[in-house]
């Protein structure tokens, strides 16, 4: 099963499992348009260590959802990171946004740390404020 924990909203973490249905990945994308309506501010965490790789389906399917929702991402969706383990897959998924440019900042990292510290650097930028919690990650923060 895909989970969204929005508990530390702004901060945004998706957890993707090896594998998951259409209509799994349907509810996913269903969820993750809602944060744009709430007129907020927020970044996303795309855990994907260990995940399984969407289908071209799915892929066709995220893309079409980008597009319809492009306008509004872009005013409230700060930035996406995205952990995978393998160097690999952060090296394609990098290749294909430098060919397909991502509506927001998009950036691949081999820990949640790394990917949190990036995300709050840039919702400081947007928002005039580091993130108030990084959730599950809370751990791994830089003590100030």
């Amino acid at each position: 099963m895909i989970r969204v924990d929005e508990s530390s909203f702004p901060l945004v973490v998706v957890s993707l499992p090896a594998e998951w249905s259409d209509a799994e990945w349907d509810a996913y994308l269903a969820q993750m348009r809602r944060f744009p309506t709430r007129r907020e501010r927020y970044v996303t965490l795309t855990d994907a260590r260990g995940a399984g790789t969407p289908s071209a389906a799915q892929r066709k399917r995220a893309a079409e959802v980008m597009a319809e929702d492009a306008a509004l991402s872009k005013r409230f969706n700060v930035a996406n990171a995205l952990v995978f383990e393998s160097a690999i897959l952060r090296g394609m998924v990098t290749a294909i946004t430098w060919l397909t440019p991502p509506p927001v900042p998009m950036q691949t990292f081999a820990t949640p740390r790394q990917a949190c510290e990036w995300l709050d650097g840039l919702f400081a930028q947007a928002a005039g404020h580091a993130l108030p919690s990084w959730g599950a990650f809370a751990a791994d923060r830089p003590r100030t």
